[in-house]
């Protein structure tokens, strides 16, 4: 009699508990499909509900709602107090975004440590960027002591999860520090593989790499191969030097038009040296028609980024065309 009483009082909590858990999860769930739909207010409410019923994952999006400013007044205090109470419990998007916020010092005080206390957390519990976040740390001696060592293993951890920008981090280690020089060309190797996968930064870099470094031979024509491969994948600086090759001949033909385009592209993800130079290409006419207006435009773009040349020139455009500036 006393077992039967035991084992249904042990029934009764077991269900109690999964029936907890369900409506929790049912709040949150309920809470997520409102935030999907915009509706913010109605989803801080049901997240809120849901996290007193202790589901997490209601109150990771809480917090994230507080930090983003989504429904709610934007508080940075709010959203590190959310994530320390599930980051404490082992919740690891909760831990690399509290060590986000301790390395800017938003919602708490500014604490380099504490940020890599966080980031490793995360990274021991397999997230990829705070592996990378903290192989970078490592590596230059932020909130902790340098070690070039454990570095390499976390940028190894990435690159077992498949992170192609360690591979690329990776191999700038065994090219540049004297320390790992023993590995030189197995970072050549790997800088080149992350390229072929399709690595943006890789393929900048071995651009610039072939066409004058210690550790390629400069090679015009990779030059263009991989500066191509990165501008088409959208890397800025990639674009811009690409239509200035275009528009110099160097290493191509003469192509006015291909220099535009490139140079175009590069001016509308915000970099300053192609908002400049396609001021010029406007007020000169170079491979296009002369306009004022869309030099004055593109000029203001790289003035506002702090580039004194597109000041000075923007002065004398609208002393000569006052019209153009009004």
């Amino acid at each position: 009699m006393y077992k039967t009483a035991m084992k249904l009082t042990l029934f009764v909590s077991l269900l109690s508990t999964y029936i907890c858990a369900n409506e929790s999860f049912k709040l949150f769930y309920d809470g997520w499909q409102a935030q999907n739909d915009g509706q913010y207010q109605k989803a801080i409410e049901l997240y809120k509900k849901a996290s007193k019923e202790g589901n997490v994952a209601a109150q990771f999006h809480l917090s994230k709602m507080y930090e983003d400013g989504l429904g709610v007044e934007r508080d940075y205090e709010k959203a590190s107090a959310g994530y320390i109470e599930i980051a404490e419990h082992g919740y690891v998007k909760a831990q690399y975004l509290l060590a986000k916020m301790y390395e800017s010092g938003r919602g708490v005080v500014q604490d380099n440590e504490k940020a890599f206390y966080w980031y490793k957390k995360a990274a021991d519990g397999g997230m990829v960027s705070a592996q990378l976040q903290l192989a970078k740390m490592y590596k230059e001696g932020i909130g902790v002591k340098n070690s070039l060592v454990k570095s390499v293993k976390y940028y190894k951890e990435a690159i077992k999860l498949g992170s192609l920008e360690a591979r690329t981090e990776l191999s700038l280690l065994y090219i540049n520090e004297k320390q790992l020089y023993k590995y030189y060309e197995e970072g050549k190797r790997l800088l080149i593989s992350s390229a072929k996968k399709g690595e943006v930064k890789s393929q900048y870099l071995l651009s610039q790499y072939y066409l004058g470094s210690k550790a390629f031979k400069k090679d015009y024509k990779s030059v263009l191969y991989w500066l191509e491969k990165a501008a088409k994948k959208g890397h800025a600086k990639a674009q811009y030097e690409l239509g200035r090759m275009y528009a110099n001949a160097e290493y191509v033909d003469l192509d006015y038009n291909k220099a535009v385009e490139y140079i175009k592209l590069s001016a509308l993800q915000g970099y300053t040296s192609a908002q400049y130079d396609l001021g010029v290409i406007f007020y000169k006419g170079i491979g296009v028609q002369a306009d004022k207006k869309k030099a004055f435009d593109y000029w203001s773009k790289a003035a506002e980024n702090g580039d004194m040349d597109a000041k000075h020139n923007l002065a004398v455009l609208c002393n000569t065309s006052p019209a153009i500036c009004k």
